[in-house]
């Protein structure tokens, strides 16, 4: 959801661990990585930040500088797992009048697009969209509805991560409050249903899929679940002022089956604010993991290959 718009815009998605999966061994479901790898996007000479890829691998959606005064959508097409050929602003999901901000691309497997957008806010308060994604452009946009909504001055929708058939929504409310908090002062997450196409309600057992994540002293944002559903990362630091001693963390929440919540999140990398590290997504058939890090004078998308699981 970083310190760009991340901080001062974010979604996280958390999940945790369940009441009738406390006996089950996490430790054999945790899955681990390689080393980092930088990630070259020909052509591109901004910031990138906020990947996302999609269902396909063909596509690497991602957003320039999170500052919120000119963020905007962009893409690029795949030549190898870590090249891509920049191709430009995503048509249709970009607002043209500053200050705004349209950043953290999700999409399903039906072409299904969300992002969130700052268009004709606090006038309205739901700042979830999606629109249907087809060669470099969104249609029918429209905003996503559903009792996830909190409709209160302050609080938006950060982040969002959206299941491959697009059943799922995982979505994290945040209260911003400029003037005693950088960033978000608080966060909450939940899970969602698709009533239909633009209306999500959140499940009845949302909280207890949640409920080793939710934890009140950690800020969460920039969710991904996996393909199969069985793994749930996202971003985290504590709450309190960001110095340059605030750790972020990348994390992963797993389960065995559909039907469980999630175990105890394990930290997979972690760096200080400095080397800042946010955002991941994962390929299909979740062996590579991207996500992007802090350059001493931009914001890179890396990525690594599993190790085991």
């Amino acid at each position: 959801m970083k310190t760009c718009f991340k901080i001062t815009f974010i979604l996280l998605l958390v999940l945790s661990c369940s009441s009738n999966d406390n006996d089950i061994s996490s430790s054999q479901l945790y899955p681990s990585f390689g080393s980092a790898i930088d990630v070259t996007i020909n052509g591109l000479s901004s910031d990138a930040m906020e990947p996302f890829i999609s269902p396909d691998g063909n596509y690497l959606f991602f957003n320039n500088l999170n500052d919120g005064i000119n963020t905007k959508l962009y893409y690029a097409t795949k030549i190898n797992d870590s090249t891509f050929n920049y191709v430009g602003e995503l048509t249709g999901t970009n607002q043209t009048i500053t200050p705004h901000l349209d950043a953290v691309a999700d999409m399903d497997m039906n072409g299904d697009f969300y992002w969130t957008s700052t268009r004709n806010y606090p006038t309205e308060l739901n700042n979830l969209f999606h629109g249907n994604f087809s060669n470099g452009n969104v249609i029918d946009i429209d905003r996503v509805q559903g009792d996830f909504n909190m409709n209160t001055p302050g609080w938006l929708i950060m982040d969002h991560g959206i299941s491959l058939d697009g059943q799922y929504l995982y979505f994290n409310n945040a209260m911003f409050d400029d003037v005693n908090c950088v960033g978000p002062c608080e966060t909450t997450l939940g899970v969602a249903q698709k009533e239909n196409g633009a209306t999500f309600t959140t499940l009845p057992n949302s909280t207890s899929i949640l409920q080793t994540i939710n934890d009140a002293n950690y800020i969460y944002y920039a969710p991904c679940i996996s393909s199969d559903n069985l793994e749930l990362y996202y971003t985290r630091y504590l709450k309190g002022a960001i110095t340059s001693n605030t750790v972020f963390e990348i994390c992963v929440a797993v389960r065995p089956n559909f039907l469980s919540n999630f175990s105890a999140p394990k930290v997979l990398f972690s760096e200080v604010i400095a080397n800042l590290i946010e955002a991941p997504t994962l390929t299909l058939d979740k062996n590579i993991i991207y996500y992007h890090r802090k350059t001493s004078n931009s914001h890179k998308i890396v990525m690594r290959y599993r190790s085991s699981s």
